[in-house]
């Protein structure tokens, strides 16, 4: 059984990563996925400007792993230099590696334009500039934020690790986090970062919350199997992986209208 869930005899998807991220591979891996694998490239740096520059040059190698998509799987780098260069960046690596690549931030905004929603709640475990910088973003993208709220894991432990703390959250404070706001008017919650734990609770959060809810890591996943043609259905991981195979997935660009 281990050998036909992760050798990728369907599909194989390359997954960029933070130097920090140890939660973005369990997560996806604990989805039942038979024949879908997914590979890492992983930074070695924790510069933001540097970490969308070796992104890029991580690229060349992506040819010889015989991957069929790539994503750049850290949201908050790839939305804190802006929507030039989040473009930018996906251009590059894809030129790079001739594939289809789609950074965690457009796979997100894609996924709400697929959702056809306007208003949304926002949850985050991001220092406060990071968390305003991604409200700006869901703003330049055309959404309205109703409500938010950002919490540092960070100043909650001695370690002088950022993620040390965020990484070892389990899916129930994402969950508490979005019931214990005011999405009262709100079409959708979104929960950012590919380093905070959803996948487990998003069937549950959307039914306790009765709206649809859209996290990184889940928008990732929904980018990588609608490119490569693969159903979703049936994964218990909320509205967004319900949607008809056969509807037309936006473009990044028509997202960002």
């Amino acid at each position: 059984m281990l050998d036909i869930l992760t050798n990728g005899w369907r599909v194989r998807i390359g997954l960029i990563l933070p130097a920090d991220n140890v939660l973005i591979e369990p997560e996806l891996y604990a989805v039942d996925l038979p024949g879908v694998s997914f590979h890492t490239l992983r930074l070695t740096t924790t510069d933001h400007v540097a970490m969308r520059r070796q992104g890029v040059e991580l690229a060349k190698s992506i040819r010889e792993l015989g991957l069929d998509v790539v994503v750049y799987a850290c949201a908050e780098t790839s939305f804190n230099g802006g929507s030039g260069v989040r473009e930018t960046l996906s251009e590059l690596i894809a030129a790079e590696c001739g594939l289809p690549v789609v950074t965690a931030t457009n796979a997100m905004l894609t996924a709400l334009k697929a959702m056809a929603v306007q208003r949304i709640a926002v949850v985050t475990p991001y220092k406060d500039e990071s968390g305003r910088a991604f409200e700006r973003t869901m703003r330049e993208a055309g959404l309205t934020v109703v409500a938010a709220v950002h919490r540092d894991f960070s100043r909650e432990s001695t370690d002088a690790r950022e993620w040390f703390m965020t990484n070892r959250q389990p899916a129930s404070t994402a969950y508490s986090m979005a019931r214990a706001l005011d999405a009262q008017d709100a079409e959708a919650i979104v929960i950012a970062s590919t380093n905070f734990a959803t996948l487990a609770m998003i069937g549950q959060l959307e039914r306790d919350a009765k709206k649809p809810v859209v996290s990184s890591n889940q928008s990732i996943l929904w980018w990588c199997l609608k490119t490569l043609d693969i159903d979703a259905a049936g994964l218990n991981l909320g509205s967004l992986l319900e949607l008809p195979l056969g509807a037309p997935t936006p473009s990044v660009m028509e997202a960002l209208r």
